[in-house]
């Protein structure tokens, strides 16, 4: 099962980028914990932790696409070093504030500013992939791989950012997001080799990522299950902490990433004949029948077991989504449609965490569990609607790839 990833990865160059960027994203999994554990333990409420992480998420949402225009447009190498730094000078500056319990707002301002100046890392090494692959066969299964490297980062963050949280410093997850923003960008930016050309004045071209035919789908189920996610991360701490086992929380968010990654990795390996958007739309159905039994749950034991079963229908709805973005916009704006789709992830993660907030601490974890479930029965819902659009999208590039077809 694991001979595509080998072969894959040993290609030249592609071990190191592939690497680096593994290093250098977990901040995704750790920041927004990260924030939310730093703040309820000096004493504030849910619901304002899960807003001030929110609004550093819905920057990276705002602030992504345009960024990551710009890496296609002058490459990553002159884009990621000034906006690291922006966002390692941010990032330290509101653990500062916080902590010399400056006025609030500032605190909503400097998280803004500095997650929402990090550059989409998964949108930049799927792009890299995409440049050195010829194969479409073969850039699904690296996309594949890359998912399942999200899903690991997703196992290992939340334990460890919980775990330096609660036994060394509120602060500590939060320092440790900048330190590994911080190496991983110092390996990734030399690698030149593999790194896409600028597309220079052939990106001025053309509209921008989200206006292509069959995006705008992809993007407003992903808000969905991004719901989906952040209802997930902040009820699940909410849930741990009322059964006083706060420690514990990290590992029910890391056992719904595990299943993630194992549905991941078995998925790389395959090539099913369903035609790609009908796989996404069912990858969404599992997503919304595993979804249902999250708030009636009353143990710690059985939301693992749960957490476990569910994570397995998250990679294939992200996988096969990306996917059609990878085929839905031309070469020269791929990282921009890519990060456009995590965009509509990041989006939903934001209102998941602030909606699920305000609803645990009016009514506890199980009526945030219940965002959960209604958000991926709505992403079922709108992609079984619009399903054939997307199909008519992806024949339509297929024809324009291939004006002279067999037969």
């Amino acid at each position: 099962m694991l001979a595509p990833y080998a072969d894959l990865l040993r290609r030249p160059g592609t071990l190191r980028f592939s690497a680096a960027g593994f290093v250098q994203r977990f901040p995704m999994s750790m920041l927004g914990l990260g924030v939310v554990l730093f703040l309820t333990l000096r004493g504030e409420s849910y619901g304002l932790a899960g807003a001030v992480s929110a609004t550093g998420a819905l920057a990276t949402a705002a602030f992504g696409p345009f960024l990551s225009r710009g890496i296609d447009r002058y490459t990553q190498h002159r884009v990621f070093p000034y906006a690291v730094a922006f966002s390692i000078a941010m990032l330290v500056l509101f653990v500062v504030l916080v902590l010399a319990d400056a006025p609030i707002w500032t605190w909503f301002l400097t998280m803004a500013l500095g997650e929402g100046a990090i550059p989409h890392v998964g949108s930049a090494i799927r792009a890299r992939w995409a440049y050195v692959l010829t194969e479409p066969s073969t850039v699904r299964t690296a996309f594949a791989l890359e998912s399942v490297l999200d899903e690991v980062v997703f196992v290992a963050g939340p334990p460890v950012a919980t775990l330096l949280a609660v036994s060394w410093e509120s602060w500590g997850a939060i320092a440790a997001s900048i330190l590994l923003l911080l190496v991983g960008t110092v390996l990734l930016v030399p690698q030149r080799a593999t790194e896409p050309p600028a597309a220079g004045a052939e990106h001025r071209e053309g509209r921008a990522a989200i206006r292509y035919p069959g995006v705008p789908l992809v993007f407003s189920v992903f808000i969905l299950v991004g719901g989906v996610f952040g209802s997930s991360e902040v009820s699940t701490v909410a849930f741990a902490a009322e059964h006083d086992a706060r420690s514990w929380a990290g590992v029910l968010l890391a056992l719904y990433a595990a299943g993630s990654a194992v549905a991941g990795l078995v998925l790389g390996t395959l090539h099913p004949r369903m035609p790609l958007h009908l796989q996404w739309r069912t990858a969404l159905i599992a997503l919304a029948v595993v979804g249902l039994p999250f708030p009636l749950v009353g143990s710690l034991v059985v939301l693992g077991a749960l957490s476990l079963v569910a994570g397995l229908a998250v990679a294939p709805s992200l996988i096969t989504g990306l996917a059609l973005i990878e085929q839905l916009v031309p070469a020269q704006r791929l990282t921009e449609g890519l990060t456009v789709g995590m965009a509509g992830l990041t989006v939903g993660f934001a209102v998941g965490t602030t909606v699920s907030g305000l609803l645990i601490d009016a009514r506890g974890a199980s009526a945030g569990y219940v965002l959960l479930t209604v958000c991926a029965l709505l992403a079922a819902a709108l992609a079984t609607l619009g399903i054939h659009g997307v199909g008519r999208a992806l024949h339509d590039v297929r024809h324009e790839d291939d004006p002279h077809p067999a037969g």
